[in-house]
């Protein structure tokens, strides 16, 4: 085909062969090609002919030609299928085809695009919560005592959560352990806050743990349980509507509930240890031998007496 123009408009010009010739596939056996040198022979002398099927469109990604293989299957083997291509026929395939290079499209491309974006945003919001308890506590290493006290075990409780009740995780439960683990670092920072402030009035760590276990119970226990308790209708609901939030409300209540028994016992063991460790260290810099963890006034008081040299009167 080529376009003329002619009275300012454009006029196709197709040259054809007859509508018979075209319509018949024994033609190309007899269709004229015209070489260089001027001859015309049939096209089978020059080239092969064999039936394909054809292809309607090329498909290019990132300006590089692209084959998509798509395949609908149960939401709940997404997971099992992913990792039997990925132990068992990709691993031969890479070796086979180093020059083509494989990615996901479409579910699994918006789930590798979320976890990445989720990752990202919760270390940004790790690094700010971090920065504002070092701050508030004047420490390095009780932020760290923490986050990485009830992060974990939120995470635990939520994984617990889904055996529990036979649920598969996905992504809406990660959105619930996420919150799972905001309410357990308040009810860390409500526990070692009181710890804090009765240490700076001068009482000991082992004392300060004990008061501050007993005086934050209450509140400690009772923001864990209203948070179950509350999201125990939609554990139990069993609409469809409701099936997309409870992933939601299995990684949130249990994670609260699991990092509850973590907030009253693993966290003030470990306040208590780094305590000890302290401890060590004054004395292994300042030579001056400290009272063991958990002293009785009575007994730091009898080892300063221990202590006082007695002068000879003059």
């Amino acid at each position: 085909m080529q376009r003329l123009p002619r009275d300012g408009k454009d006029v196709r010009v197709y040259v054809r062969y007859p509508r018979k010739d075209r319509e018949s596939l024994d033609f190309l056996k007899n269709m004229r090609i015209r070489t260089n040198d001027g001859r015309e022979v049939p096209l089978y002398a020059v080239a092969e002919m064999h039936f394909a099927p054809g292809i309607s469109q090329i498909l290019r990604r990132e300006r590089q030609r692209a084959i998509v293989v798509s395949a609908e299957v149960v939401t709940e083997r997404i997971g099992e299928i992913q990792k039997d291509l990925k132990e068992n026929f990709f691993t031969d395939f890479d070796a086979n085809h180093p020059h083509v290079r494989r990615g996901n499209i479409g579910r699994a491309q918006d789930q590798a695009e979320f976890m990445k974006e989720l990752i990202t945003l919760s270390l940004i919001a790790f690094g700010v919560a971090y920065i504002l308890v070092a701050i508030a506590f004047r420490s390095y290493a009780q932020p760290l005592l923490i986050l990485l006290a009830a992060i974990p075990f939120c995470f635990m409780g939520a994984i617990l959560g889904h055996l529990v009740l036979g649920q598969s995780m996905n992504l809406f439960s990660l959105l619930g352990f996420m919150a799972a683990a905001g309410v357990a670092v308040n009810d860390n920072l409500v526990l070692v806050d009181y710890v804090n402030r009765l240490r700076a009035n001068g009482v000991g760590a082992a004392r300060a743990l004990v008061e501050a276990g007993t005086e934050r119970f209450r509140p400690i226990i009772l923001t864990s349980l209203t948070t179950f308790v509350g999201l125990l209708p939609l554990l139990m609901a069993k609409s469809i509507q409701a099936q997309v939030l409870i992933p939601v409300a299995i990684g949130l209540s249990y994670g609260v509930l699991f990092a509850l028994f973590v907030t009253l016992f693993f966290v003030p063991a470990l306040y208590a240890i780094g305590a000890d460790i302290r401890r060590f260290f004054v004395w292994l810099i300042t030579g001056v031998k400290q009272p063991r963890f958990g002293a009785s006034l009575e007994e730091i008081q009898n080892e300063d007496m221990d202590h006082l040299e007695v002068l000879p009167a003059e």
